[in-house]
């Protein structure tokens, strides 16, 4: 009797399972007839489970809430979703309705219940239209967001966020880049980058990582670079003529095309200008005649005030010693000449 049951089953099982073999490659059908491939499953779900995981398998393991685990795989075929989670008995990840169509999760207690959004990683979440969150605890709440890292929250559309402690703030088009203590690194207005890093900025512009600006920890305005190591081929500057083309220079107040002029004004030289006059040395080409770099301005600005400078400290020397010339012929005038008698009136 045990042997029919166990023919029976091995019948009802390549019955099921429609096994074919194509030459000299066996190929597995479920659903189907006509395979394939080495395992064709047609119109129907898969599922793989464990049995009950001891607690403290769970990666957040808590002694006084021991909930036992299970690792799952499982292709979702009325929504092409696929989920390869592990998470706390009772959780609820595989519920139909936790499930996106075109949606993908993988790690521990990951959902993705948007319209092809992506989770992955522990505990994050994905409730956007094509959404991503990966790392730890972290939520893509809007259409087309990313977020990244720990405890980072991209809820708004099109936003992005990348660190720890992190959220764009319910803003469109947003993104933030750092991290933050005891506070929550976030914008304030839509289409804006915020970024945080409390160790300070460094920006390069060149391969050898020796030209560019760097923003110090505690900074609030940037530093270029300027180590005189890193220099090399000086030349002298004649500060009486930088006097003298400033004095020619046409300065004006404006406003960006396209900027409200009553919000945005603006004072200072046109880049043409300030390239026609500072724009060549001895060595070839300073800027160009569209930009402004602020280093050669600054430096501009200096060349011209220690020319002033050195003018004044020529107009004082000379002011010094005609007063003291002056100082002389007086005294000459004020002294009595010696042999003279002086004669003094009596009335």
């Amino acid at each position: 009797m045990g042997t029919f049951k166990n023919w029976g089953r091995a019948a009802l099982a390549a019955l099921v399972l429609g096994m074919s073999a194509q030459g000299a490659y066996a190929q597995v059908g479920i659903g189907t007839e006509t395979p394939q491939a080495k395992l064709h499953l047609h119109d129907g779900s898969l599922f793989g489970t464990t049995s009950d995981q001891p607690a403290e398998n769970d990666p957040f393991y808590d002694p006084g809430i021991p909930l036992a685990m299970q690792n799952n795989l499982r292709w979702f075929y009325d929504k092409s979703a696929f989920r390869s989670v592990g998470e706390r008995v009772g959780t609820g990840s595989l519920e139909p309705q936790n499930i996106g169509a075109f949606s993908f999760a993988s790690g521990y207690e990951t959902w993705a219940p948007g319209l092809g959004a992506t989770a992955l990683g522990l505990r994050t979440t994905a409730t956007g239209t094509s959404s991503l969150a990966i790392g730890y605890s972290t939520l893509a709440a809007a259409s087309y967001a990313f977020a990244a890292g720990s405890n980072a929250i991209a809820n708004g559309g099109t936003s992005v966020v990348i660190g720890e402690n992190v959220s764009t703030n319910g803003r469109d088009y947003s993104f933030v880049f750092g991290t933050a203590t005891g506070k929550t690194l976030s914008n304030d207005i839509a289409r804006q980058m915020v970024m945080g890093f409390s160790g300070g900025y460094k920006f390069f512009s060149n391969s050898a990582a020796s030209i560019g600006v760097a923003l110090p920890a505690g900074g609030n305005a940037w530093s270029v670079i300027s180590d005189v190591n890193k220099k090399e081929n000086f030349a002298p500057v004649n500060g009486e003529d930088f006097l003298q083309k400033i004095g020619q220079m046409n300065l004006t107040s404006w406003n960006y095309k396209g900027q409200d002029p009553k919000q945005f004004r603006h004072y200072g030289p046109m880049a043409q200008d300030f390239y026609a006059a500072f724009g060549k040395d001895e060595y070839g080409t300073v800027g160009n005649d569209t930009t402004i770099n602020q280093a050669d301005f600054d430096g501009v600005n200096l060349i011209a005030i220690q020319a002033l400078i050195r003018r004044m400290e020529q107009i004082n020397s000379d002011l010094r010693q005609e007063i003291a010339s002056l100082k002389a012929e007086m005294a000459i005038r004020d002294k009595p000449s010696r042999g003279k008698r002086v004669l003094v009136s009596k009335k």
